[in-house]
């Protein structure tokens, strides 16, 4: 037989009820308040009887539906649709939640084999849920039956269904029960509406057996969605679900999860920022590679500034400040070369590999505040070496890779340095313990 096809003459019908009075009745209900969307469960047995009642701004009903359920009676295809989306869908309509847990007990004494919940967070499904065991034979109660609830809320978004199904798998092109089961939540019933989807899904599943072991939160059905979406293979969507996973399962709300997607997106951006970087020099690569989270470090902000952003602003700067220093402090000698850096991206590569705070000192520098100076080995012009600071004609700093003193012979050849372009050294020590810098 057809699933949800064929519709049986009632051979049941409720008795006739004051509707307008009793919505009137119950319009100051401490539940009825909470929403303009109300489902008045007014009897549990010997048949569930509600009223679904829509209030004005005044309190006044002017929407009614009666939704009865008992056996032998079946409801319009109209009011199915209206029910689903006003009360199951929508998300607005309230109820009283002690008729709920009459309904759920006498539901597991009478009924045990329809397998009903109590629903905590979405609590009408549990008259759908009754209403469709009653009915038989629709896809909602094959569902419901099978527990997965999300699924049967969220049907009318498939695009198309086998309705010569015989078990759940077969209404999503033989997708495995553990997977459905896996999938059961809103964004996860989403996941399932679409062919192309489904068989991506199936895919992942053989693949990655494990990522459908247990049940996903909404956060982790939209990371998949959005991995999906983005047009990753079933390899890479499953490599980089897996890295995630502990991370979005502590995500429960719409909201953490955009947050959680707005890091994403600026990581990945980062980390094609830090691939540009890494063409540029080897110093970058090797920076690069050496930190846990490029999105979370400074450092790799303000390159971006630097030198994608307003590198030849920076390139003219540095150009006009060095003209307005003395040549002469740069020299050629026979073991070391000093210079002035040249370019901004001179002086980042510098402050990355020496691992200080020297990308600090860019605005300073560059209004000849201070003077930076770059001290290289005469047979290794191009590799950071020691970083020099001039201040106010004195000597203030000259420090090795994470700010390493200098050695005897090394802090020799800076003093007589600066003896001969009359820079003072009475401030610095070579000796981090002591130098105050200032």
């Amino acid at each position: 037989m057809l699933l949800d096809v064929f519709r049986n003459n009632n051979t049941w019908s409720p008795p006739e009820i004051p509707a307008e009075e009793m919505a009137i009745s119950v319009s100051d209900d401490i539940n009825a308040r909470q929403s303009d969307e109300y489902l008045y469960v007014f009897q549990v047995e010997p048949y569930i009887d509600s009223l679904y009642i829509h209030y004005d701004d005044d309190r006044r009903p002017v929407e009614l539906h009666r939704f009865a359920i008992h056996e032998g009676y079946t409801w319009s295809f109209e009011e199915e649709s209206f029910f689903h989306q006003h009360c199951i869908k929508s998300g607005r309509c309230t109820y009283s939640g002690g008729k709920l847990d009459e309904i759920y007990e006498w539901s597991v004494r009478e009924h045990p084999e329809w397998h009903t919940k109590r629903y905590l967070t979405k609590r009408l499904y549990l008259i759908d849920h009754i209403y469709h065991c009653f009915r038989q034979m629709t896809v909602k109660e094959m569902l419901y039956k099978a527990e997965l609830d999300e699924l049967a809320a969220n049907i009318d978004e498939v695009d198309e269904i086998n309705l010569l199904s015989t078990k759940p798998s077969d209404l999503y092109e033989d997708m495995p029960i553990k997977v459905l089961r896996s999938l059961n939540c809103s964004c996860g019933a989403s996941l399932l509406k679409e062919h192309d989807s489904r068989v991506f899904i199936k895919e992942l599943n053989y693949k990655f057996p494990r990522l459908f072991a247990e049940r996903l939160n909404d956060a982790q059905c939209r990371y998949i969605d959005s991995l999906i979406k983005g047009e990753l293979t079933v390899g890479e969507t499953g490599r980089l679900f897996e890295s995630r996973r502990k991370d979005l399962a502590m995500l429960w709300s719409k909201s953490m999860f955009d947050v959680f997607m707005a890091k994403e997106k600026e990581a990945d951006r980062v980390r094609e920022l830090c691939r540009v970087y890494g063409k540029m020099d080897p110093i970058y690569d090797s920076y690069i590679k050496s930190i846990n989270d490029p999105a979370e470090d400074y450092r790799i902000q303000q390159l971006e500034y630097y030198l994608l952003l307003h590198r030849n602003e920076y390139d003219k700067a540095i150009r006009r400040a060095n003209r307005k220093r003395k040549y002469e402090w740069q020299e050629r000698g026979d073991k070391y070369y000093i210079r002035y850096p040249q370019t901004i991206n001179d002086f980042c590569r510098e402050a990355l590999y020496m691992h200080n705070c020297l990308l600090s000192y860019t605005e300073a520098m560059i209004k000849n505040d201070t003077t930076i100076l770059f001290m290289r080995k005469k047979d290794d012009t191009n590799m950071p070496f020691i970083t020099l600071e001039i201040y106010e004609g004195e000597l203030m700093q000259a420090y090795h890779r994470y700010n390493v003193d200098c050695n005897a012979e090394e802090a020799k050849w800076i003093r007589a340095y600066c003896n001969r372009h009359n820079i003072g050294i009475e401030k610095f020590k070579f000796d981090a313990r002591i130098d105050e810098l200032f």
